[in-house]
């Protein structure tokens, strides 16, 4: 992928921005629309604090999310496209990335392991082939989340928005891009989908930060964790379960 130069003051004023809060100039996504394109779309919610953070179910027992969501008093639930309707699944473990930084956001990637295996098609990881092909500056994809709406609050229902990937530039675990639309307060840990070379979608970022306006007026930077950058976390955890197919996390 050709690599663009990102300014040193943009980045240091995005890493300094606070962890991304919903979709911006984003969709409802109906239940029908749910089952057949986004079954494995998770949410992450604390119910002390009520706050929210988005992730997906890649595997049988395990959802991905951003490192910064995988705290204390958190439960996931899935199934469902209305947050008051999805199901709490039992959490048996969360796991941040080892090198995780909060203060950087580098490696900002966790999975939580649940007790029993769900019976929802995961979503694939981008294989190697496909990220040389399909992750390029300006490239079409999509992001979804049940954050903060700028203009109405937090979203009750999962928000699609398509997307392109302008300026798209990786620095270190991140990948970033700038666009109209970008996930604002709530959609941490949320996915960046392409459509792979089999017409599904498959997993290229995870939600970490914004920077700009992007939340008041869809106009700023958004950073996401590449999967490229930590598909080795993420195969060596999973190796550990034996309920994992050898097929899930493809391009390993």
């Amino acid at each position: 992928m050709r690599r663009m130069r990102v300014p040193v003051v943009m980045l240091m004023a995005l890493l300094a921005a606070a962890p991304a809060l919903a979709i911006v100039h984003g969709k409802a996504v109906s239940q029908r629309l749910f089952q057949q394109r986004y079954p494995w779309a998770a949410i992450i919610e604390n119910p002390v604090t009520g706050g929210v953070c988005a992730g997906a179910l890649i595997a049988p027992r395990y959802v991905i999310t951003a490192a910064h969501c995988t705290g204390p008093h958190k439960r996931v639930l899935l199934g469902h496209t209305e947050r008051g309707r999805a199901r709490a699944v039992e959490v048996e473990a969360a796991i941040r990335h080892p090198a995780y930084d909060p203060n950087t956001h580098q490696f900002d990637v966790g999975l939580f392991r649940l007790a029993e295996p769900q019976a929802i098609e995961p979503l694939p990881l981008i294989s190697r082939g496909e990220y040389l092909l399909l992750v390029r500056p300006d490239a079409p994809a999509e992001i979804l989340g049940w954050g903060q709406r700028p203009d109405s609050g937090p979203s009750m229902r999962l928000v699609r928005a398509a997307i392109h990937l302008h300026e798209l530039a990786v620095r270190g675990t991140y990948l970033f891009y700038r666009d109209r639309g970008g996930p604002c307060g709530g959609d941490s840990g949320g996915p960046l989908l392409v459509e792979g070379l089999d017409g599904r979608p498959v997993l290229v970022g995870v939600a970490s930060t914004t920077g700009g306006n992007l939340c008041s007026s869809g106009g700023g930077l958004a950073a996401y964790t590449n999967i490229a950058a930590v598909r080795r976390f993420i195969a060596e955890t999973m190796a550990e379960d034996l309920s994992v197919p050898a097929g899930a996390g493809r391009g390993r």
